[in-house]
């Protein structure tokens, strides 16, 4: 079998290139899994939307995003800690899903470091005086009609502070897939009871 990756066939060396993928998709624009789709749960609905992976730590078993503290997926987060990852690298062909518990950093040591790595581009989202999917009369927000295409200053930049937040999730799962003509692949990992499995794909 050509091109056949060495885990193939061996699932412990699977989970360590699950964490590959994740710490790539960190630091890698281009990598595909920095681009994750996120779904939370309320009481009576889903919620998915794409983030961007600020941290993966092994570790910890940690992933972490940034999000707006106004925004719909806390309230539902409040109500629910569940959360789940769905990761896709079209060129490896790797499906990795994640389940684990979310924990809302505001105003803490987590997010000030967080914030102080923030480029002033990223922080611009966080000064509209709206929340995120709130009704608006025109396709513009009150913050691109005051700033249009400018980088804020930095301290207009500190007034965004009060809306930002950190989620951290403590993955407590992942189910990993490898897509090939061979014969596709399929395992899960069972972090919390250090345990992994293979599954019919």
């Amino acid at each position: 079998m050509n091109n056949i990756p060495n885990y193939y066939n061996n699932i412990d060396l699977i989970l360590d290139e699950i964490w590959s993928l994740l710490q790539r998709g960190v630091a890698d624009r281009n990598e595909d899994f920095r681009l994750p789709v996120v779904i939370v749960n309320s009481t009576d609905s889903a919620e998915g939307r794409v983030v961007v992976l600020r941290g993966a730590f092994k570790d910890k078993n940690i992933l972490r995003f940034h999000t707006d503290f106004r925004s719909s997926k806390i309230k539902n987060l409040k109500e629910n800690k569940k959360i789940y990852f769905v990761f896709y690298n079209k060129k490896r062909k790797i499906q990795v899903r994640a389940e684990g518990v979310a924990i809302v950093h505001k105003d803490n040591e987590i997010t000030k470091e967080a914030w102080t790595k923030t480029q002033m581009m990223s922080r611009k989202c966080y000064l509209s005086p709206q929340a995120p999917g709130d009704f608006i009369n025109d396709s513009a927000s009150d913050l691109s009609k005051d700033m249009g295409n400018e980088i804020p200053t930095y301290e207009q930049s500190e007034m965004g502070y009060k809306n930002f937040c950190v989620i951290e999730s403590k993955i407590k799962s992942f189910e990993w897939l490898y897509l090939a003509s061979q014969g596709h692949r399929r395992a899960k990992f069972m972090l919390d009871e250090n345990k992994s499995t293979w599954l019919v794909p």
